[in-house]
């Protein structure tokens, strides 16, 4: 099979999609098939043979995120040459709508996949006002493709309540090998950061930007701070709010950047408990990779997350309108119950590994398959 995946965030971007993207183009590759992924220029070489790398732009009030450059139509000749069996748009901005216009006038199948909660980042980003818009944008544009992959069901229902079809459920995985408790580089990295082995370190891994609810987090960190002396904050990744929270967060949190790999598995494991409140999570890769680490979770019930976080099970999870000191009440409770802490994160690792890489992207190849074979046609909605 030759698939074009048509995305505006790829690695070395550290995020969700980008690592839930490389997880699908390298499950291809090892099944033999022929990838070409066509994403922004980061200034660095890909990992993979078949690439297209547009011109972009870096966004003023935040440089992680780049914007592809029109025109596309080097885009178009390097996608024509390919021929592509299948085109998979993975994201819907300027790249991925230029593309999915292209592709149906030379008449290529196209899917695509919602990843991202666009009208939710919009209220943080002071564009409120166009929420209507945005849904009406995208209701259009995954209603011309032949089916749209999902990561949750509370994403499915939301979607189906704005008038979307042709919904399909697409989890995410984890690696179990990689992301577990036992890693080798945790002692190192807690002496590194200075935490001993009477502090319970509480770690958050995600952008530090306004839409992960980051002030809403050190809120309730500030007061688990406040009354219990012995824990510790580990923030992994970085963004526009990162100067903010160190400010805000003192000399017991410490802030480590993005980190990748086996690196990220080793901070993961360093800590004792995770925290996340996000409330625009369509998945939360994150959250499965801490209860792979052996990780109880202490998140919102929002998007994804609720799905994957069951409470009292491999965490707690409290209510999107709770205010911060509930959100901490979990985390103390977390940090004086040592045996509740090793209880749920069992629990966390036990299902961290039923979710596997190769049994989610070998159903979305199967998918694919069936597309191609049937030249486009679309097949019964399954969730």
């Amino acid at each position: 099979m030759r698939l074009t995946l048509i995305t505006e965030t790829y690695a070395p971007q550290v995020n969700g999609v980008s690592r839930t993207l490389g997880q699908l183009v390298r499950h291809m590759t090892e099944a033999g098939d022929t990838v070409q992924v066509v994403h922004p220029d980061y200034g660095q070489a890909p990992d993979h043979a078949e690439h297209v790398t547009v011109r972009s732009v870096a966004l003023p009030w935040y440089k992680d995120v780049r914007v592809p450059l029109p025109p596309f139509r080097e885009v178009y000749r390097a996608v024509d040459a390919f021929r592509p069996d299948l085109v998979h748009i993975a994201t819907e901005a300027t790249l991925g709508l230029s593309m999915l216009r292209h592709c149906r006038r030379r008449g290529y199948p196209v899917v695509s996949s919602f990843h991202t909660n666009w009208d939710h980042y919009s209220d943080h980003y002071r564009i409120g006002f166009a929420r209507g818009t945005i849904w009406r944008y995208l209701r259009w544009f995954h209603a011309r493709t032949i089916e749209t992959y999902v990561p949750s069901r509370p994403t499915i229902a939301e979607l189906e309540a704005h008038g979307f079809d042709k919904l399909v459920l697409w989890p995410r995985g984890v690696d179990g090998d990689l992301f577990h408790p036992d890693r080798p580089g945790r002692d190192r990295v807690r002496a590194e950061l200075g935490f001993t082995a009477d502090h319970v370190v509480i770690g958050h891994v995600s952008r530090l930007a306004p839409e992960k609810n980051v002030e809403y987090l050190a809120d309730a960190l500030a007061i688990v701070g406040e009354a219990r002396p012995r824990a510790r904050f580990l923030f992994v990744g970085d963004g526009p709010e990162r100067a903010n929270l160190e400010s805000r967060m003192g000399p017991n949190a410490r802030f480590a950047g993005y980190r990748s790999g086996i690196d990220l598995a080793d901070h993961y494991a360093a800590s004792d408990v995770f925290a996340f409140a996000s409330l625009t999570e369509t998945f939360g890769n994150v959250v499965l990779e801490a209860m792979a680490s052996g990780l109880p979770v202490v998140a919102l019930r929002a998007g994804g997350v609720g799905d994957i976080v069951r409470p009292g099970g491999t965490g707690l999870l409290c209510e999107p309108t709770d205010p911060p000191t509930k959100f901490a009440d979990g985390l103390i409770r977390l940090v004086d119950d040592q045996a509740l802490r090793r209880d749920l994160a069992e629990s966390a690792r036990a299902y961290a590994l039923t979710q596997t890489w190769e049994a989610i992207m070998g159903s979305l190849r199967d998918r694919y398959r069936a597309i191609v074979k049937t030249e486009g046609a679309p097949l019964p909605v399954m969730v």
